[in-house]
């Protein structure tokens, strides 16, 4: 069962995990989350990133992040803060969006050992009044160190975005507007031209973008890769049909929805599912 959500008695949730429930099991997160990794190592993805998670790692996933855990070794462990969508807009409702886009595409960062000392610190001070249930201010004061979290983290963005704007094309630009267009469209448009419409460029000029920052992924590639992880997500994480996940993501039938899946796969959806267990539904009802 998926410890972090839902959350249902209050609005965060902190302690101790080694991630076991997204091994090789995509989960769709409902809210948010802050990992530290303390011992052991892994390697963990998110739709747009996968790296190797050592200690002193801190791994910062947005709401509606979809989490898999590859493989970890057999000490792997780390303290987490678990938070609501509604707790996550409370605390971040200051924030620049081009803040959002670059933990969604960064969320992995190794900590230089003094910074990991001071998350460490803040990190016992709200495990030190989560537990304490007699505090009137529980709820304020985690409130409040969860925001100096992101603010302090904005902060040393903000000073990466001030380097980087003198150099940072247009290019750049158009593909985080691309790759936050496929988040929203892609269980329901597939067409590189749906994307380039919207950012008023040409399809041509968008797939050579792509290419251009990912190295290789051509605007096409970055659609269909968004679209595996999120019918995989469906897999593991609820009992819906299959035929009920086709029509969800918008595909006109079961059978349509098995082929595509075992292109980029090599196995059907009921293989998938069969093999990643994904009979239960460890997150909450869809």
């Amino acid at each position: 069962m998926n410890q972090f959500f839902p959350l249902t008695e209050e609005p965060f949730l902190v302690g101790e995990t080694n991630l076991s429930a997204f091994m090789n099991r995509p989960q769709r997160l409902q809210g948010g989350l802050i990992f530290l990794c303390f011992k052991g190592h892994a390697v963990l993805s998110t739709e747009l990133t996968s790296r190797e998670i050592t200690p002193n790692t801190k791994v910062t996933l947005l709401p509606r992040t979809i989490l898999t855990l590859h493989e970890a070794s057999s000490d792997f462990k780390g303290k987490f803060i678990a938070f609501s969508h509604e707790l996550f807009n409370e605390v971040n409702f200051r924030l620049e969006g081009s803040f959002f886009r670059f933990l969604k595409e960064n969320p992995i960062y190794v900590l230089p050992e003094e910074k990991m000392f001071l998350l460490e610190c803040t990190f016992r001070f709200i495990f030190t009044v989560y537990n304490d249930r007699e505090n009137r201010f529980r709820y304020h004061i985690i409130k409040n160190q969860l925001q100096c979290i992101f603010w302090e983290t904005y902060d040393k963005t903000q000073r990466i975005f001030n380097i980087q704007k003198s150099s940072t094309m247009r290019n750049m630009e158009l593909f985080h507007g691309f790759i936050a267009l496929v988040q929203e469209f892609c269980t329901k448009e597939r067409e590189v031209s749906f994307y380039a419409n919207k950012l008023c460029i040409s399809p041509r000029y968008l797939s050579a973008i792509s290419r251009q920052v990912t190295s290789s992924k051509s605007a096409k590639d970055i659609i269909d890769n968004h679209l595996i992880l999120e019918i995989k997500a469906l897999l593991t994480s609820t009992n819906l049909p299959i035929q009920e996940i086709a029509h969800r993501l918008h595909f006109p039938d079961q059978s349509y929805l098995g082929r595509y899946f075992k292109r980029y796969t090599n196995e059907s959806p009921t293989e998938y599912r069969s093999r990643t267990g994904g009979t239960i539904n460890p997150i909450g009802k869809e």
